[in-house]
């Protein structure tokens, strides 16, 4: 391990430097962990991750930066399956490598000790070629090894094999082919490869879209779209058919939107389930499978990006035994999981917790859920009124969408009732707007009214490539900040291994959290209009998304440009 002299003049490894620097851990701590597991560098990057002091990708990146080797993170089925091949699967199981790609004559093999210069001899020896060996984190490796052992195939080759007898792109099949088709073992092998990339991606959404000659797969990571394969149009009949029997959909419907649902169990990690919907298009139709995955789901406020002061505010208005607290946004901003997070805080044994929501998207212990279903006429409004009947302590409201919810939402407030709910409004403020256009009456919403909180979802920075940057001065302006402060310091999105050369790895909010107040209450009642009450709330510490942002920016979380384009509105 390379070493660097401290202030002190001891020498501090490199690799315990950089953990230190992206975990946020004193040195002296590291180093303890460092000699427990003998002064040796993989025993010590295992216990980091074991810790949770850092993600495997990021931790098994500081070690091969330590090391000067190179760091893979792959998706197991975009691999080469023949060059898998070339190495005996006796070989691969013995030394946990399984070579990645060939460069310029060279195999790049990810191994799980890339040190072990017996490993090195021996596939050399079988590949008849140099290889450099790459760090790869141990649940990717394996998870390549045990992808490759099991399908042997990649897409490239399960389409070299596939026979759909002829099949035209665009022709019409009956619904005995399409079953035919769609149970084709290269068809099931082909999906299961597209849910599972979307997985190890991280992906929201996976996108099946018929274009004119080509069906494309795309993952939505962190917000973005990004293309995943190009396909023969002729597969997009038995790929729909495949997406609509896992979903329990009607494959012969063709010309209608359809919803479905399915699970799948992923090894050692639980349950996933996936929410699909279709759509008809000129090019036929197209499916998106939305990924619920209770994993990724974390139900502490703090955890999910929230300062423990916006935490700790909105759980104590949230706590008050009546009154409206609502969450707002654009669709996809983060607010349903805000509001889990504010029921996992009031979900207590004294508490009678009921939500009506459209969908259920993560069933939570100890919380009574109520999905619309507008065939049973079971509406918002509907099933607001039998929940009334209840008993209820807190009433989550998934989404308030037309008066009439919002008149039931505002009663429930009024009669001992905590409401939360979401709107779409492009501010905190707004949704005062909203409701008073909706028909609200002042003078009722101004003492109902406890918090309202509103958010975006931007990238963060990955945290292994960005690097220190300015802003343009005209950036900085626009966020109040002079250029010439050098107490300002800020990064930018490079691209590396680990976030797939995008610069970013994740996405966190930017908040406003308006805590209603007696002044602002007053003012409402009284007929002010939505710039009035903007003066009162900062006047009383209200900050607004973009400071949020610009601090999170300044902290190295973010760059000030994606907190521009959530916040240009």
């Amino acid at each position: 391990m390379r070493v660097r002299m401290t202030q002190q003049s001891t020498e501090v490894p490199l690799l315990i430097q950089a953990i230190a620097d992206a975990a946020h851990v004193p040195i002296p701590n590291l180093m303890k962990v460092w000699e427990r597991e003998g002064e040796k560098d993989l025993p010590f990057v295992r216990r980091i991750v074991e810790l949770k002091l850092l993600p495997p990708n990021i931790a098994y990146s500081l070690f091969a930066g330590s090391m000067g080797l190179p760091f893979e993170d792959p998706d197991p089925y975009d691999l080469d399956p023949d060059l898998v091949a070339a190495v005996p699967e006796d070989l691969i199981r013995r030394y946990k490598a399984i070579p990645l790609r060939l460069e310029d004559g060279i195999y790049i093999v990810g191994m799980e000790n890339p040190l072990d210069l017996i490993a090195v001899d021996s596939l050399q020896d079988v590949l008849k070629a140099p290889i450099l060996s790459a760090v790869v984190p141990p649940e990717t490796l394996e998870a390549c090894i045990q992808a490759r052992m099991q399908a042997g195939e990649g897409v490239e080759s399960l389409l070299a094999r596939l026979d759909l007898g002829g099949l035209e792109a665009n022709e019409q099949v009956d619904p005995k082919t399409l079953r035919n088709i769609a149970g084709n073992d290269v068809i099931i092998k082909m999906v299961d490869s597209f849910v599972d990339q979307g997985l190890r991606r991280k992906a929201s959404d996976i996108h099946i879209e018929p274009g004119e000659d080509f069906l494309r797969i795309r993952f939505r990571v962190d917000g973005h779209l990004e293309t995943g394969h190009k396909l023969p149009k002729t597969l997009h009949a038995a790929i729909l058919s495949r997406v609509k029997i896992l979903s329990n959909m009607d494959i012969s419907e063709r010309r209608k939107p359809q919803d479905g649902r399915f699970g799948i169990d992923v090894k050692g990690k639980g349950a996933v389930e996936f929410r699909v919907s279709t759509l008809p298009s000129v090019h036929g139709e197209k499916a998106v499978l939305r990924i619920l995955d209770k994993r990724n789901l974390s139900l502490e406020l703090t955890k999910q990006g929230f300062s423990q002061s916006q935490a700790e505010a909105i759980q104590k208005q949230a706590s008050s035994p009546n009154g409206l607290v609502l969450v707002t946004g654009p669709t996809g901003s983060g607010k349903t999981t805000t509001l889990y997070g504010v029921l996992n805080y009031l979900n207590t044994e004294n508490r009678n917790l009921i939500t009506v929501e459209d969908p259920v998207e993560y069933k939570l212990s100890g919380v009574t859920q109520v999905q619309v279903d507008t065939k049973a006429e079971r509406t918002f409004a509907g099933a607001l009124r039998s929940i009334l009947r209840q008993d209820p302590d807190v009433i989550m409201v998934g989404e308030i969408r037309d008066r009439e919810t919002a008149e039931i939402s505002l009663h429930a407030s009024l009669t001992g009732h905590m409401v939360l709910s979401t709107l779409h409004t492009n501010s905190s403020l707004g949704t005062v707007t909203r409701l008073v256009d909706m028909g609200i009456e002042r003078y009722l919403l101004a003492p109902t009214l406890r918090a309202i909180v509103a958010q975006r979802l931007i990238r963060k920075l990955c945290p292994v490539c960005s690097k220190p940057a300015q802003p343009n001065r005209e950036i900085l302006e626009q966020f109040g900040l002079s250029p010439d402060d050098p107490r300002l310091t800020f990064r930018e999105a490079v691209g590396c291994p680990t976030c797939r050369n995008q610069g970013f790895s994740g996405r966190l909010p930017i908040l406003e959290v308006l805590v209603w107040n007696k002044q602002l209450e007053r003012a409402l009642a009284s007929g002010a209009e939505e710039n009035e009450l903007q003066e009162i709330a900062k006047r009383t510490g209200f900050k607004n998304m973009m400071v949020d942002g610009a601090k999170k920016a300044l902290k190295g979380l973010t760059t000030l440009e994606e907190v521009l384009s959530a916040t240009r509105f």
